[in-house]
């Protein structure tokens, strides 16, 4: 047990403290604004929800993830990753409106 633990110390301490993320708020035209930070480990966390999956597909403009059993993928209008980037987006569940990028880590 002892040898498991001094493994798995040895191992965080090799893996970086913390994973760039991106955050974007999605507002759509109907409802409440949704915050999304985007790891680039492939996890997301909504409204500092738990986290999920997530895929990107960059020459497609869009995002996937599955919440809570339901599949949906955001497509956006442009594709950018900077601080102040906005865009509008139509959602596969049939939801629009605009998303923007507020933040980064590296």
């Amino acid at each position: 047990m002892k040898k498991t633990l001094i493994l798995a110390a040895f191992a965080m301490a090799a893996l970086p403290a913390f994973a760039a993320t991106t955050t974007v708020e999605f507002a759509p035209a109907e409802g409440e604004k949704l915050v999304a930070v985007f790891s680039d480990d492939g996890t997301a966390t909504m409204n500092g929800g738990a986290p999920v999956a997530y895929t990107m597909d960059e020459a497609a403009k869009t995002i996937c993830s599955t919440v809570e059993g339901t599949a949906n993928c955001a497509t956006f209008d442009s594709w950018g990753t900077e601080v102040g980037h906005t865009t509008p987006y139509t959602t596969s569940l049939g939801s629009s409106g605009v998303a923007t990028v507020t933040a980064k880590t590296e």
